[in-house]
Parts: C-alpha cells; structure tokens; sequence
C-alpha cells in the first residue's frame, strides 16, 4: 500500500508532475515491496521504519526516489527528484548533507501530515 500524504503531493510531486505520475511512484512502491529497492541507513531515529532508494520512471533519464516502508508494508514516498537535479539527484545518498537535511525536514511533514490523517492510501 502507498500512503501519498498532502505535504508530499504538493512539495514533492507536483513540481515534477510533467516527468512523473503516480503510477510511476506506485510501481517505485511495488518495487521497494518486492525488494528491488537499494536499503540506505535511516536519517533520523526512528523505530520500525526502514529507507530505501529506488529508481522511478517509465523513460531512461533514471530519476530516483527514496521511500520510507513501515512495519506493516506501507510504503512512503519522501523524496522525489529528477536524476539531472543538480543538488540531489546526481548524489541522493546519505553522505549529502543537502539531501539529509532535506529528508529530516520532509519526515517532520510527513509524520505531522499522517497524524493529522492528511493523506491518501492507494494499492500498490
């Protein structure tokens, strides 16, 4: 199951809604799920939850996506950018203090967002 929560649909996926849609983020979700995805250390402390990096798109310009999978298997986009992104996709790896930062931020968001119940759950 994906949870597509508002603060994500509105930072994240609508700027890049001309490269992206949402069956790409759902069949990043299918892929984290069936364990194609890369597994990276976890940002912030969180228990239950673990970080993968995946790569999302039907064209070949091989843009990625990090995803956040709870304990019961529902998957979390909270970074998506193009692979050209001068900032993040060229290096979305931890060793970036852009991109960590930019994940701790969105995490604040998203937790808030999912307590809140500002969110949307598709199957996957």
């Amino acid at each position: 199951m994906l949870i597509l929560t508002k603060y994500t649909a509105k930072h994240e996926l609508e700027p890049l809604l001309r490269q992206f849609t949402l069956d790409d983020i759902l069949e990043g979700a299918r892929k984290v799920l069936k364990n194609l995805a890369t597994p990276i250390r976890n940002p912030v402390k969180l228990e239950g939850y673990r970080f993968f990096k995946v790569r999302i798109g039907r064209k070949a310009k091989g843009r990625m996506i990090v995803f956040l999978v709870t304990e019961n298997k529902k998957v979390v986009p909270v970074l998506i950018r193009l692979k050209k992104d001068k900032i993040f996709g060229m290096n979305m790896s931890l060793n970036n203090p852009e991109v960590v930062r930019e994940l701790r931020k969105n995490i604040d968001f998203i937790l808030r967002d999912i307590e809140k119940k500002e969110y949307q759950e598709f199957l996957s």
